[in-house]
């Protein structure tokens, strides 16, 4: 993470980003929530 610049603070908010993603795949997962199909492309 040094190498491309990024301080600990920097590092620290990724890590909360990427927990907070993982969170809420695990709160999808546990309500067994159907994806839908296409969501995006309308």
């Amino acid at each position: 993470m040094r190498k491309l610049g990024l301080d600990d603070e920097a590092v620290l908010e990724l890590m909360a980003v990427v927990d907070l993603f993982s969170g809420f795949n695990k709160l999808v997962d546990g309500l067994r929530v159907e994806p839908d199909d296409k969501p995006w492309y309308g």
